[in-house]
């Protein structure tokens, strides 16, 4: 399931853009969730993932490159592709915002079909499932799980509960815990997009919406804290995950 955003504030232009990328879909046999939005502001207040964007380059008085930019903050993985009738600022999006691609007003069914071609494997790929396994888990019920087989990509982060000595899952819907060693775990997920924030504390880069000063704050509404000494290399790991997976 591919999550699709479309936002142009001219009603007709939108319209249009909701028929052409129906049809491309249909025809590739995409399934899809497809929502319309006519201004950023719109469009940044609904708070559901989003994995392909497609922004018209000037909403209103808005700039597009610039709610392209917010949405690169919050959903790092997210793929835009730009729709304009000035073709000036598109090398500008491309470069700034790392766009996939342009495609010019008015919309050409066959060169959406051949952008979609490309693009689509590329998102597949990024939403893959990656289980991990973990024995012996206990859920926030107190129900014990023997194994337990998790996609890592819906881990928001782990951290180490001292008193208890174990470790716990957070998800969005569920809190797991089980006993392990964290330094260890640390070890067989940093190749996976996770990063330590803290001691104790090993996040998900996919979840995390923005860092403030020594605060992390993540998408389920929970501000991590980051530690001093590692501000810079944690900034620097999470400018290295966006630049990748862009």
């Amino acid at each position: 399931m591919i999550k699709v955003a479309i936002c142009d504030d001219n009603s007709e232009d939108l319209s249009s853009a909701k028929g052409i990328f129906t049809s491309v879909f249909d025809k590739l046999g995409i399934d899809n969730v497809l929502q319309l939005f006519t201004s950023a502001e719109e469009m940044l207040a609904d708070k559901q993932d989003i994995d392909l964007a497609i922004l018209d380059i000037e909403i209103n008085d808005e700039n597009g490159i610039d709610l392209g930019r917010h949405l690169k903050s919050i959903y790092p993985q997210i793929k835009i592709i730009y729709i304009t009738s000035f073709e000036q600022y598109c090398m500008q999006a491309i470069n700034e915002i790392h766009a996939f691609s342009f495609l010019c007003k008015p919309l050409n069914l066959d060169k959406v079909i051949e952008q979609m071609r490309d693009l689509i494997p590329e998102i597949e790929g990024l939403k893959d499932s990656i289980e991990k396994t973990f024995y012996k888990v206990t859920n926030d019920h107190g129900r014990e799980y023997p194994v337990l087989k998790i996609n890592i990509n819906d881990i928001i982060y782990f951290e180490y509960i001292k008193s208890k000595r174990k470790i716990s899952i957070v998800l969005k819907d569920a809190v797991y815990e089980y006993s392990y060693v964290m330094g260890k775990l640390i070890d067989e997920l940093a190749d996976d997009g996770f990063a330590v924030n803290c001691r104790g504390c090993l996040v998900n880069l996919r979840h995390i919406v923005k860092l403030r000063g020594y605060e992390v704050h993540m998408d389920n509404g929970r501000v991590l804290p980051l530690s001093q000494k590692r501000v810079v290399g944690f900034k620097q790991i999470m400018n290295d995950y966006i630049h990748h997976i862009v």
